[in-house]
């Protein structure tokens, strides 16, 4: 049997050409520097076991798989094709739910007190914005969170501003400008790598 150090290297390295990743990118992602991701490759050292689970979350791969001699891509990949099609549709659904409420608010209103609540559909679009924050914390990429936080100030800033058309509150809107400079910045913090010893 080969050298496990090398086995691992070696499937760590054809995992991130697969997902077209640098050395870089997957150091990111796992908050280490691009030096520790080319020393695993290389099998001058292996990653500890925690840093090797969160490789194969990333991957989506059991954890047994980085073990193998001779990994089977083909298998790996037709195994957990489906899991990001399955994420998506958990997302969706969520999203749904937040719609379905505000559909089911307007309707009861409609019904019961004859009186059309619009605002509902209004509020369900920065609702909608915490769900996706909250899933794609989960399971998504870090820039999409900060898209999502950036919708969510102004859909938020455009539902108070609805919500109180008659007191005509436009100025509320220059509240959600430091809030954007603020979320711009803070896109662009990033985590310092841990130096491997």
């Amino acid at each position: 049997m080969e050298n496990v150090n090398l086995i691992i290297g070696n499937n760590i390295k054809e995992l991130r050409k697969l997902n077209k990743m640098t050395q870089y990118d997957l150091a990111e992602k796992l908050n280490y520097s691009n030096k520790a991701v080319s020393r695993w490759e290389s099998g001058e050292v292996i990653p500890d076991v925690q840093t090797l689970v969160n490789i194969c979350e990333i991957f989506e791969i059991p954890i047994s798989k980085i073990f193998e001699e001779k990994l089977q891509l083909e298998n790996v990949k037709k195994e957990y094709k489906y899991r990001i099609g399955n994420k998506l549709a958990i997302s969706l659904l969520s999203v749904l739910m937040v719609w379905l409420v505000a559909t089911v608010c307007y309707v009861y209103s409609s019904i019961t007190i004859n009186r059309f609540l619009w605002q509902a559909f209004v509020w369900a679009v920065p609702a909608s914005c915490v769900v996706g924050i909250v899933f794609n914390s989960i399971w998504g990429k870090k820039l999409y969170n900060f898209i999502l936080i950036s919708a969510l100030i102004w859909s938020t800033l455009l539902s108070v501003y609805l919500q109180f058309l008659k007191y005509n509150l436009w100025l509320i809107f220059i509240v959600g400008i430091p809030m954007q400079v603020g979320v711009i910045l803070w896109a662009n913090i990033h985590k310092h790598p841990k130096i491997e010893e």
